[in-house]
């Protein structure tokens, strides 16, 4: 109800969680990069050395990045692909992408971070606005309230 009365609603808060962008960022990187397009959990853990620090699985970080990542089903479980490299339809190894591009992909993941963290701040400052506006107001009435009742 509250988002609804502040705009909120239905926008995507994923890159607020702890470590998401670094995560989101190294997954552009591996997946616009390596040899291979689609890559399985295994795969990318071997490749990243570690399960992501935002998810339990480098698979449900794609799955919450629907503008940058698609999980198809693969051979031995989940597969994930970077939407850019999957649609070259150059199968499943393609020709890795241009650095500028993946650097144009990591741009846009930090805009979209940074849009997220100040639509945050926005509805901080107006609940604090909103808060400070009705606290005097609300003592205002009890006062009046209890001098009635006397």
């Amino acid at each position: 109800m509250f988002r609804r009365l502040f705009g909120f609603r239905g926008q995507s808060r994923e890159y607020l969680n702890d470590g998401r962008l670094e995560d989101v960022i190294a997954l552009i990187q591996v997946l616009g990069l390596d040899e291979h397009t689609h890559r399985g959990e295994n795969a990318l853990k071997a490749a990243l050395g570690e399960r992501p620090a935002s998810s339990e699985s480098w698979c449900a970080v794609a799955e919450h990045h629907p503008e940058f990542f698609r999980v198809y089903p693969g051979r031995s479980g989940p597969a994930v692909a970077l939407i850019a490299r999957h649609l070259t339809g150059s199968g499943d190894d393609g020709p890795v992408l241009k650095p500028e591009y993946i650097h144009g992909l990591v741009e846009a993941a930090i805009r979209i971070h940074q849009g997220q963290l100040q639509r945050k701040q926005i509805l901080r400052a107006t609940w604090a606005v909103v808060l400070f506006g009705l606290l005097p107001s609300l003592g205002s009435i009890a006062a009046a309230l209890i001098t009635r009742a006397k």
